[in-house]
């Protein structure tokens, strides 16, 4: 069984008493602490709040001991190691939000709470040459970060895949860790648990609920010092997101969209509001005072030609593309799938290609 602390337990137990809210939880922690100079008082507003019959049961069951070996022994039979507010590894950015989490729920490398993070999220729906950069971004950027972002398909899928060959990814689940499982990428999301690390403020019997999005957000935002938005539209979670990172003091960076690209919207106007435009790794660590070395990338002299033909001339068909650099269109197939695997082409839709 894991090695916790008394005051860890404490904390552990309460959190499991899912009939409390998070003040009652907080509540019952002081109001067994007799050594809490106000626990009296505790202890008599809880009451108010649940009646005394309710607290003297929830009272007895958060005491006993055979209690606490059954919440623990049932976490440890799940591979979920837990980091609570009293634990030395707790995020120390994140205890300072307005009601941080109790427990941190973690399957992974619980090492890298301790790490400098950024986060990185997004809409389901982000165009696909915005996904590539937001992979490409989010594998530079784990080389000076963990990057942290959700568990969804599109940009927190991209950002995922590419810190994941680093480890250095940590993933924000909306409910109990037993039903990870029956997310669309779940498969990903267990490579992430062997390489990075999967966390969550629920206990794991918890079923995601909608209200639970939205709240996670507070964390993938507060455990952070900034949050890239990839995409987002006039509405979605990521804008959540960067308006938790505004209130907390952190910086919000913002991929710029082309007019009428739904999907930008929102974006464009976090940027227009006074958000960091971001074009690549270094706009994010200039402005963070992280040092930060851009590999560079060799390219043979036909792939620099293709890849300056795309800057210049944005999406261009295939045909165009080797009409304009002066090379045949098989040629030119070759040259574009070498650009992607690099991760500076996109394929935007048939046969077109655009610059990342």
């Amino acid at each position: 069984m894991m090695n916790y602390s008394q005051e860890e337990i404490d904390v552990i137990a309460a959190d499991s008493l899912g009939t409390l809210t998070y003040r009652q939880k907080r509540a019952l922690l002081c109001a067994a602490n007799p050594k809490h100079p106000r626990h009296i008082k505790y202890e008599q507003i809880l009451i108010k709040s649940i009646g005394d019959g309710v607290y003297n049961k929830l009272r007895t069951t958060f005491s006993s001991q055979e209690y606490r070996l059954s919440v623990l022994h049932g976490l440890e039979e799940k591979g979920i190691e837990c980091v609570t507010l009293k634990s030395g590894g707790y995020p120390p950015l994140l205890a300072e939000i307005p009601a941080p989490p109790l427990v941190l729920y973690c399957r992974g490398r619980t090492r890298l709470l301790k790490e400098n993070c950024f986060s990185v999220v997004g809409s389901r729906r982000t165009p696909a040459a915005t996904l590539a950069a937001c992979r490409r971004i989010s594998g530079e950027l784990s080389s000076v970060f963990v990057i942290v972002t959700g568990v969804a398909d599109g940009a927190d899928t991209a950002a995922i895949e590419g810190a994941l060959p680093s480890g250095n990814v940590v993933c924000v689940f909306p409910g109990g860790l037993n039903f990870v499982g029956s997310q669309s990428n779940a498969p990903l999301l267990k490579k992430v648990e062997k390489a990075g690390l999967i966390i969550t403020e629920w206990p794991p019997e918890t079923a995601v609920q909608k209200f639970m999005y939205a709240v996670r957000n507070r964390i993938i935002a507060g455990i952070s010092r900034g949050v890239l938005v990839a995409a987002a539209p006039e509405k979605s979670g990521a804008l959540i997101t960067a308006g938790y990172a505004a209130d907390f003091g952190r910086d919000v960076f913002a991929f710029p969209h082309s007019l009428g690209i739904l999907a930008g919207e929102g974006s464009n106007e976090l940027i227009k509001n006074g958000a960091y435009l971001c074009r690549n790794a270094l706009d994010i660590t200039g402005a963070l005072g992280v040092e930060y070395r851009a590999e560079e990338r060799s390219l043979t002299e036909d792939e620099g030609r293709v890849l300056d033909f795309l800057r210049q001339n944005g999406a261009s068909h295939i045909q165009n593309i080797a009409a304009g650099v002066g090379i045949k269109v098989f040629q030119a197939v070759t040259l574009l799938s070498s650009l992607e695997i690099k991760g500076l082409a996109v394929r935007s839709g048939g046969n077109t290609y655009q610059p990342v």
